[in-house]
């Protein structure tokens, strides 16, 4: 299986650390240069500098993670787990972007350092042309709008948390290479922002599925035939926003999985699953009035002919208060499946429920124009069935972040 081979491993990722090294160049050139014959440029970056302590929670070992454990990041294997000392890598982590323009054509390029990975990745490359004063086509590589906080996920600075609410905002893929067509307009007093976009992406290590096969464990993971939109509508003081995605999806687990009784990985060789379709909902309606913040979204995913679906919500409300906002957070996360005999390994069973609920409350203090404080207690509660697996149990963390854009 070619997505495997170490020669392709070898290969992305030197491809990716030429990139990012020749994406921090560009960047120390742009932020310093305003203009250049014809050619526009601007540079400029964000950093988050995160603590967190485990308060309580379910004494377990799940997945060879020492629990009890929160999940802040899921696409990175971000995880606060049961260590008595204070931790800094899940939620701190430092980007720069820089864009270079001319006459209607531009070239943007960013990437982030993250503390859970340790590394440095490159998120977007992508040429924009526009069209006209409406429309602009964009090629390259984008985030995947699954979410309203997708564009700026890792900009701490322009969230009301500390990280992202976990159970709604966690998926295995992040990003895309492809084409995006983005519209916008005003019908009178509306706006009005629509996006399409196709696709593929892939990731020879998947942070996401460390989380359910084990810490030292490595999956492939493919998205093809990737192609939706979103469409955002505001109108004073409220904003809507609705998506729609679907792709053909396929992991291939390398390592094998992790056996809780030997310690280690039960499997010699890759497992690869069946290439699988899915489609993704999403509806936000997010409102600013007079002081007073609300948001509300939803995502449904559903795999036809795999018999499962995961259904994620939030519920936010909060208030401005000269430099303070503080904000309570309610999300829901439900995973329903029925396995069928599909999966290779593995027996056919009835039904199972992973069901997670997770309170929080935040406080944002701005310090200045470009910098804040959060300090933020999350509450989440394991409600899964018995036999599903993994089971993470019970947590309640503390964090505290200082989130600044230069």
């Amino acid at each position: 299986m070619v997505l495997h081979h170490s020669g392709l491993h070898m290969t992305l990722n030197l491809n990716n650390r030429i990139l990012t090294t020749l994406t921090l160049w560009f960047w120390a050139f742009t932020v310093h240069a305003g203009q250049v014959g014809n050619i526009t440029y601007s540079g400029n970056g964000y950093y988050t500098i995160g603590i967190g302590k485990m308060l309580s929670g379910t004494h377990v070992n799940v997945e060879n993670y020492n629990c009890p454990c929160l999940i802040s990041d899921y696409a990175q294997a971000a995880v606060y787990d049961g260590r008595s000392s204070l931790q800094w890598k899940p939620d701190s982590k430092l980007g720069v972007q820089g864009t270079a323009s001319n006459k209607g054509v531009s070239l943007t390029t960013q990437i982030v350092a993250r503390g859970a990975s340790g590394s440095a990745d490159l998120e977007w490359l992508y040429g924009n042309y526009d069209l006209n004063d409406k429309m602009s086509i964009q090629l390259g590589r984008k985030r995947l709008p699954m979410f309203y906080y997708s564009d700026v996920q890792d900009i701490g600075f322009a969230l009301p948390w500390t990280h992202l609410p976990p159970g709604l905002y966690g998926w295995e893929a992040v990003n895309y290479n492809g084409v995006n067509v983005r519209y916008q307009d005003h019908w009178e007093r509306w706006t009005s922002t629509a996006n399409l976009l196709a696709g593929s992406e892939s990731n020879n290590n998947s942070g996401y599925w460390k989380i359910y096969n084990g810490r030292q464990s490595r999956s492939n993971i493919n998205w093809s035939n990737i192609w939706g939109g979103d469409l955002t509508l505001s109108k004073d003081w409220h904003e809507t926003r609705l998506v729609y995605i679907q792709s053909n999806t396929q992991e291939n687990l390398v390592s094998g999985e992790w056996n809780p009784n030997t310690q280690s990985y039960t499997l010699a060789s890759s497992v690869i699953y069946p290439l699988a379709k899915q489609q993704i909902y999403g509806l936000t309606f997010k409102a600013d009035y007079h002081n007073w913040l609300f948001h509300s979204e939803i995502v449904q995913i559903d795999h036809p002919g795999l018999n499962y679906k995961d259904h994620a919500q939030l519920l936010a409300l909060g208030y401005h208060y000269e430099q303070w906002q503080p904000i309570f957070t309610w999300g829901r996360y439900k995973g329903t499946a029925v396995n069928n005999g599909l999966l290779p390994g593995v027996q056919p069973w009835n039904y199972s429920q992973d069901v997670q609920q997770t309170v929080s409350i935040s406080i944002r203090y701005d310090v200045t124009a470009t910098s804040d404080l959060k300090v933020q207690f999350d509450s989440e509660t394991d409600h899964s069935d018995p036999g599903y697996s993994p089971n993470y149990g019970n947590a309640r963390l503390l964090t505290f972040t200082y989130d600044r854009v230069f």
